[in-house]
């Protein structure tokens, strides 16, 4: 009679016979299921908890039985050297933090920064919308040199590779504390029958002293370097603010001096026009008097853009906005050099960076090879291992075979193998300190000629200001006050005293020119030599 039900009258029927459903029924189940796996996890998890852990079996066989092996009985006890050298190493970071934060972080700086003027315009830099106000008035070099120094980038990047540089201090220390702890790795070994279990080893390092205090010295000439890095760039930072403001400098006079030309051109118009109405003088003359003011006006045009641009030269020095207005450049006290091209050659192979920088990697290079050769050994080191093959045991169905411990300890280095590519590195450093004492000869020649080219260009432009001064303008400014009365008293024409005019504007531009070219090679020089000179007023002889 089932069989012949129909599939909603067996729902029906199954329905009557149980009173709960069978999806009912099947999650029950698997609930109970679940709560006593769970209740069975947690007992096993206890018992886990509350189960002893026995020790291995090799602790029982070679440690709890205390090794009589002499090599192993060895008591590791801290160095008191070493942690007194891994102190003065440390010691020489905090010492180099400090004159890093200090107001005057680098000795022997290229450019004063202590004096008073340059402290009050350092703290100025501070506030940027206030030294850009102080920027829009009248400026002086010292003003310039002293926001270059706090803005410009490339003096940060120098000042952070230093600070970069000191981290290196604790990483060495940090390193040998780690060669002087125990060690332990797992590693398999293969002996063709079966798989190999190996016991962890532990071993323990003990630098030798002298090659940590290598390191430090290592890191300290790196410290050298970076230094000398840092006063490259800025010295090279004052001079291009330098030679930028001696060009800034050199337009406004020259466009000064234009304007006057200009003014007095306008004078001698104005009387031709004047001898023209009262039929003295000529039409032509006034003609090319406007032809000259014409010639003027374009000559100060051009001066005002030139200067455009040198502004936006020392803004970018500045690392401010191109278009920053500046104020108009205070002149500069014209000075000489005291000292001769001899005493120059030696100053500046004393005292340019660069040769001192590649000393110091020489010096640098010295220690590595040092330390190399101390290190062409290694360290003394104390190392136990253990090794139980159980594997043996397990194939043949014999009897156990014997549990192995061994102890290493490496105090002899005449027992340490020696390897060719240490010899060959000490060689190839050889050969490299050799290549960079050739490289100072290369940089010392080449500078001597710098100097030599600089001096005789600052001596040239020196004998040009005084011919100027002492004899081409006075005698130029008689030239055309004489034309000036002749022409008014119709004893010339307007010709001859255009030409007396434009020599006289042509003779104070070139002194003026003369000027900037002193001021710019005497930069340059200093720039050579690597350090600021001894100086004299230019008018003393």
């Amino acid at each position: 009679m089932i069989h012949k039900l129909n599939n909603k009258d067996r729902c029906r029927f199954h329905y009557r016979k149980c009173p709960v459903p069978f999806l009912y029924i099947s999650l029950i189940m698997i609930a109970v299921l679940v709560g006593g796996c769970a209740s069975r996890r947690l007992e096993t998890y206890q018992e886990l908890r509350n189960t002893e852990v026995q020790p291995p079996a090799y602790y029982y066989t070679e440690i709890k039985k205390k090794i009589t092996n002499t090599e192993s009985n060895l008591i590791v006890e801290p160095d008191q050297y070493l942690n007194e050298i891994e102190a003065k190493v440390l010691k020489y970071q905090k010492q180099w933090q400090a004159q890093l934060e200090s107001e005057t972080p680098i000795p022997s700086l290229f450019y004063d920064l202590s004096t008073d003027t340059m402290k009050a315009y350092r703290q100025l830099a501070a506030s940027p919308e206030d030294a850009k106000a102080r920027l829009a008035q009248p400026i002086g070099l010292e003003l310039l040199v002293a926001l270059g120094y706090e803005w410009s980038p490339g003096l940060k990047a120098a000042r952070e590779k230093i600070r970069a540089i000191l981290e290196q201090y604790p990483q060495a220390v940090y390193l040998e504390n780690v060669l002087r702890q125990y060690n332990a790795f797992t590693k398999q070994l293969d002996t063709k029958v079966g798989p190999m279990t190996h016991k962890e080893m532990t071993a323990m390092k003990f630098p030798f002293p002298d090659t940590l205090t290598l390191k430090g010295q290592i890191i300290t000439e790196d410290v050298l370097i970076a230094q000398k890095e840092f006063e490259i760039a800025l010295r090279d930072l004052v001079t291009e603010i330098k030679l930028a403001y001696y060009d800034y400098l050199f337009l406004v006079e020259a466009t000064r001096i234009n304007e006057e030309n200009q003014k007095l051109l306008q004078q001698m118009i104005a009387i031709a026009q004047t001898k023209f109405r009262v039929g003295q003088g000529k039409y032509s003359n006034v003609i090319m008097a406007q032809v000259e003011l014409s010639k003027l006006a374009n000559v100060i045009i051009t001066l005002e853009q030139q200067r455009e641009t040198i502004i936006a030269r020392l803004n970018t020095l500045l690392n401010a906005s191109a278009d920053l207005p500046l104020g108009i450049p205070m002149p500069i006290e014209e000075e000489r050099v005291i000292s001769t091209l001899a005493e120059l050659y030696a100053l500046a192979v004393q005292k340019r960076q660069e040769i001192q920088k590649q000393k110091l990697a020489i010096s640098k290079m010295g220690l590595v090879v040092e330390m190399a050769k101390q290190m062409t050994y290694p360290d003394p080191s104390l190392g136990a291992s253990y090794f139980e093959n159980r594997s043996m045991a397990d194939v043949k169905h014999t009897q156990k075979m014997p549990m192995t411990f061994m102890t290493q300890r490496t105090l002899n280095p005449t027992n340490t193998a020696w390897f060719g590519h240490r010899n060959s590195y000490i060689r190839e450093m050889g050969v490299k300190i050799e290549a960079m004492e050739h490289r100072i000869e290369e940089l010392e020649s080449s500078l001597r000629f710098v100097v030599k080219k600089h001096h005789f260009g600052m001596e040239t432009a020196n004998r040009s200001i005084r011919l100027y001064r002492q004899a081409l303008l006075p005698q130029a400014q008689q030239a055309l006050d004489a034309a000036n009365t002749a022409y008014q008293a119709a004893q010339i024409d307007f010709l001859s005293f255009l030409d007396a005019q434009r020599t006289l504007l042509n003779l104070r531009i070139e002194e003026q020119r003369a000027l900037r070219d002193y001021h710019q090679h005497l930069t340059q020089l200093e720039q050579a030599v690597g350090m600021i000179l001894s100086k004299q007023p230019l008018t003393q002889e």
